[in-house]
Order: structure tokens, then C-alpha cells, then sequence
């Protein structure tokens, strides 16, 4: 799996690297470390700051008391980052630029948020342990959720920057930190799964589909695999599972891992931006007849590889209006509807 994805392997210093974190031995409580407590304060001090002044706020709220955690891996930037940083400012657009008060209010209930979504997770994963931390980072837009390495270690970081833009109040966030939590145990069971387009698939895919089967009549845009997604990919699985039969063991971090499961900023992409999520949840959807959740997650990369190449052939030889392939596909209205039948 892609290092965006990956579970937290390894135990890393946090607080500024000041601090380790010794392991945790079980308990049901997350250890969450906020070093998103000024993250609101930045977004206000940044619209219409020259590129120097952007710079200096980013070194003094956030970089210098967490200088391990505001690094160019995790924030997907260039050296220097007084450089860099600006120039994500400048770049992003408006509609994306997130208000501080939505950030305060993510970020102070993110630990709540998380002890519930775990809290339910281990009722159907009761193996699910958290042996580390999980950390909230002012992504600056680089990401709502996932891992990113920290001092050579991964670790599972949350954006309430980001979740403050593109989840608004009211928005049930469970389903997507169960998505993310399960990325923790699933690692955690298969440490040496093959980094590859094909893992990811299987990866992505299971998760998008744990997160749905936690959260029954959760909306798509809940599960992370918006309606709109879904319109576009549809008719093309076909064509797209096809493809992707050729490129199963590509690394994760070559052209069509990110055609597959990264956004995108063209305007008429070859490929649906995420589509790699659809493909995947449909494959584990399918699985999921048969084997039960902690089945899934149990099986080995050999055994899921099975099933994503027979869930690609499937694929790619139905007719995109299959009614029998439509199953995933009710619009979040209607999921809605029938979740309270």
C-alpha cells in the first residue's frame, strides 16, 4: 500500500520529538496527540499575508512546536518550506481555503469522534489494539486522513484543516475514521503486504467497504466514494477493471497507482480521480457474500489476490448496466430511505 495509506508501523517521537510515546498494551483508549491546537490561528493569519509573512506564521504556530510532524514527507512539499508552503496558498482555491472556526470546532472533537469510531470498530474487529498514536496535523491541505512518515516511521494522522473544508457540520465522520482504523489493523495482520496496485486495490477497496457495512445508511460522500464518483466511474468499470488486470503488480508509486486512486487537478482525466475505490469496494462487496468481515480481513495477499483478479474479470466482462452489478450504487437519498425501513 501507498505510504499515504499505511497503517503506523513503528513507534516514533512526537510533541516536537521531545516526548516518545511508549507503546500501548491494549488499552481501549486511543492515545490522540493534537498538534493542531494553533491550525485555526494559522488560517487566520494567512488570507492576504505576503508570501514572507505566510511563512513566518507557518514557522511559529505550528512548525516549531511540532518541527517532526511539519516536514516536507508529511506535508507533500519541497525544501524550503518557506518557500513552498506559500506557494500551496497561492495555489489552492478559494472554495478550499477552510474556516477557522470549522477547524477549532473539528479539531476539538476529533478525540471524542475517534474513541467512539473505536469503540464500535472492535465490536466486529475485537482484535483491533492500537499500539501507537494517532496524531491531528494542520495538513494545509495535503490530506483529511492517512499516514505519513515521521522520522522514517509511519505514522495515522488526521487534517481537521482539511475535514473543516470538505465535511461540514452535521456530517457523520465515523464511517471515515473506521475506514482509516481499519487500514491500522488490517496492516497490522499483513505488515509485509506487497506495496503494488493490486494490495491497494484490495486495501482501499475492503476498507470503503467496512466502513458501509459499520455505518448501514450512511451516505456515499460518508464512505469517502462520493455519488458523483460513482456517476462517472460506472459506466466505465468495465473498461477500467480491464486495464487494471495488466498493471496488478505496479508499484504503488507509479503513474497508474495514482491515476487509480489519487485526485486530480485536469480537467477531463483518463481515469475517474479515485476510481481505484469503486473498483475496489465493488470487488470486496462481492466477497463480502460469501466471507464475513473478520474473513476478509483475516485473508493472507495470496488469497486476496484471487479474489481481485476474479473480481476484475467479472468485471470487466458485465455490462455497466447489469442490474446485478448496481448493488453498491443507490444514490445517498435513497440509502438514506432505506436505512430507516
Amino acid at each position: 500500500m501507498h505510504p499515504a495509506h499505511r497503517a503506523l508501523a513503528l513507534l516514533v517521537c512526537l510533541a516536537g520529538g521531545t516526548a516518545a510515546a511508549g507503546p500501548d498494551t491494549g488499552s481501549e483508549r486511543l492515545r490522540v496527540v493534537d498538534a493542531a491546537e494553533r491550525c485555526a490561528e494559522f488560517w487566520r493569519r494567512v488570507p492576504g499575508a505576503t508570501p514572507e509573512r505566510q511563512a513566518r506564521v507557518f514557522e511559529e504556530l505550528l512548525r516549531a512546536p511540532h518541527p517532526t510532524l511539519y516536514t516536507t514527507e508529511v506535508l507533500g512539499l519541497d525544501e524550503p518550506l518557506s518557500k513552498s508552503v506559500p506557494e500551496r496558498l497561492a495555489k489552492a482555491p478559494a472554495r478550499f481555503r477552510p474556516d477557522p472556526v470549522r477547524v477549532d470546532e473539528v479539531r476539538r472533537t476529533l478525540d471524542a469522534d475517534l474513541q467512539d469510531a473505536a469503540a464500535q470498530f472492535r465490536k466486529t474487529f475485537p482484535g483491533f489494539v492500537s499500539r501507537r498514536p494517532v496524531s491531528v496535523v494542520c495538513s494545509l491541505g495535503a490530506f483529511d486522513g492517512g499516514t505519513r512518515k515521521v522520522e522514517g516511521a509511519s505514522m495515522l494522522l488526521f487534517g481537521p484543516d482539511v475535514i473543516a473544508t470538505i465535511r461540514p457540520r452535521g456530517f457523520n465522520l465515523r464511517p471515515f475514521l473506521e475506514h482509516e482504523l481499519f487500514h491500522v489493523h488490517h496492516e497490522a495482520l499483513h505488515p509485509d503486504a506487497p506495496e503494488t496496485v493490486g494490495a491497494s486495490l484490495w486495501e482501499e477497496g475492503l476498507a470503503t467497504y467496512v466502513s458501509a457495512a459499520l455505518n448501514p445508511g450512511a451516505t456515499h460522500d460518508e464512505i469517502s466514494v462520493p455519488d458523483a464518483l460513482i456517476a462517472e466511474a460506472r459506466p466505465r468499470l468495465p473498461e477500467l477493471a480491464g486495464r487494471l488486470l495488466a498493471h496488478l503488480d505496479d508499484p504503488d508509486s507509479g503513474p497508474v497507482y495514482r491515476q487509480f486512486f489519487s485526485g486530480s487537478t485536469e480537467k477531463a482525466p483518463d481515469v475517474p480521480p479515485r476510481a481505484g475505490y469503486v473498483l475496489g469496494w465493488r470487488i470486496a462487496e462481492a466477497a463480502g457474500k460469501t466471507w464475513s468481515l473478520a474473513q476478509l480481513a483475516a485473508m493472507t495477499p495470496v488469497e486476496s489476490r484471487v479474489l481481485v483478479e476474479e473480481g476484475l474479470h467479472t468485471l470487466a466482462q458485465s455490462a455497466a448496466g447489469d442490474p446485478r452489478n448496481r448493488s453498491t450504487e443507490k444514490t445517498s437519498s435513497e440509502r438514506r430511505t432505506s436505512s430507516t425501513k
